[in-house]
C-alpha cells in the first residue's frame, strides 16, 4: 500500500545530527509515510547510520541507489522524481520535526484540495523555531527572525524571494508532477516548487513552528537575521550590488514550463521581470513597483530599488 506522504531526506556528511532527525521522522503521529533517502557521496558515518535504519525499519525506510556527489538541488530533484505518494515533504538532515508536523500540514493540504481540487498544484508550509547546534532556542519564529511575511505568497513576491523553507513544506502530487524535471535554471529546488505553486496553484501557511531549524555553521542556506544593523551592513558593503540575474533565469524557466497555463496577468508579470535587463534604469524600477515585485521590509526594498544591479 502506497503511504500518503513520502519524506524526502537528502544527506551529505551529516552524521553528527542525522540520528535525532531520523528519530523525529519515525515519531510522526497519525499519518502513513515512508522515508526516501539518497546520500550524496558522504565520507563520514552518514551511510552507516542510514544502513542501520534501513535494516531495522525496512517497512518505511527506502534508500535510493546513488553514485557520486551531484549537489543538493539535483539530490532533492532525484528524490522528487522517485516519490509516488500523494504528498511529499522535503527533509534536511540536521533539523528536528515536531511529532504533529506532517499531520498538521497534510490536514491543511487536504482541506485546500477539497476546496480547489486535487489537480491544482499546491504547497503548504509552517513556521520554524530557530535553534543552535545543541537545539537551544535562538528565536521562536523563523519568520520573524528572518523578516518573512507569510502573507506574501503571491507570484510577484515569490519571483524574488522564497517565503517557504523547504524543510517546512509539503507539496501535493499535482505540484510535483508539474515541477519535474527541476530545470537547471532553478535557483534552489524548494524555491522552484514554491514558484510553480504561486504561478498556477495555491500556497497555504501555518503560523506554528513545527520544525527545530538547527543552525550549526555548516548550513547550505541557514537562517539570517533581519534587523537594521544587518541591513546597513549589506547596503554599505559589496552585497549592495545585488545581481538578480539567476532569479530572472529561473523566471524564464517558469515561462517555458508553465506559460500555457499561466493567466495573462501572470505571463505579463513574469515576462516583464525576465526582460528587466533590456530596459533603462528608470523603466526597471517602475516595472518592479508597478507589479509589486518587492522584498519584505523597507531596507531590503531600498537595496532592491536603488542599489541593485539588474543584469543577465
Amino acid at each position: 500500500m502506497t503511504p500518503s506522504i513520502d519524506i524526502l531526506l537528502g544527506t551529505y556528511n551529516g552524521a553528527r545530527h542525522l540520528q535525532p532527525q531520523i528519530e523525529s521522522l519515525l515519531g510522526q503521529e497519525d499519518v502513513s509515510f515512508r522515508i526516501l533517502v539518497r546520500d550524496d557521496g558522504s565520507t563520514d558515518e552518514t551511510p552507516a547510520i542510514i544502513e542501520r535504519y534501513r535494516r531495522s525499519r525496512p517497512d518505511c525506510f527506502v534508500v535510493l541507489d546513488g553514485s557520486g556527489n551531484i549537489g543538493a538541488i539535483r539530490n532533492f530533484a532525484t528524490l522528487l522524481a522517485h516519490s509516488e505518494a500523494p504528498y511529499a515533504a522535503l527533509c534536511d538532515q540536521d533539523d528536528v520535526w515536531a511529532p504533529r508536523k506532517l499531520r498538521v500540514l497534510s490536514g491543511m493540504l487536504r482541506d485546500m484540495e477539497t476546496r480547489h481540487g486535487s489537480g491544482t498544484p499546491m504547497l503548504v508550509c509552517c513556521d520554524l523555531r530557530v535553534v543552535d547546534a545543541d537545539l537551544g532556542e535562538r528565536h521562536r519564529s523563523y519568520w520573524r527572525y528572518a523578516g518573512i511575511d507569510p502573507r506574501h505568497t503571491n507570484l510577484a513576491h515569490v519571483l524574488i524571494r522564497n517565503p517557504a523553507a523547504g524543510c517546512a513544506s509539503l507539496a501535493n502530487r499535482a505540484l510535483i508532477r508539474l515541477s519535474l524535471p527541476v530545470p537547471r535554471e532553478a535557483l534552489v529546488h524548494d524555491h522552484w516548487l514554491t514558484l510553480v505553486a504561486a504561478a498556477v496553484g495555491r500556497i497555504g501557511t501555518i503560523p506554528e513552528p513545527l520544525v527545530d531549524y538547527r543552525q550549526h555553521g555548516g548550513n547550505i542556506i541557514g537562517a539570517r537575521p533581519y534587523h537594521w544593523r544587518a541591513a546597513v551592513r549589506r547596503l554599505t558593503s559589496a552585497g549592495a550590488i545585488w545581481d538578480i540575474g539567476r532569479l530572472q533565469k529561473q523566471a524564464a524557466a517558469l515561462l517555458e514550463r508553465c506559460g500555457a497555463v499561466l493567466s495573462p496577468e501572470a505571463r505579463t508579470l513574469v515576462g516583464d521581470f525576465v526582460s528587466l535587463p533590456d530596459r533603462n534604469w528608470i523603466a526597471r524600477r517602475w516595472l518592479l513597483l508597478r507589479h509589486g515585485i518587492l522584498m519584505p521590509g523597507l531596507l531590503r526594498n531600498l537595496a532592491l530599488l536603488f542599489c541593485v544591479r539588474l543584469r543577465r
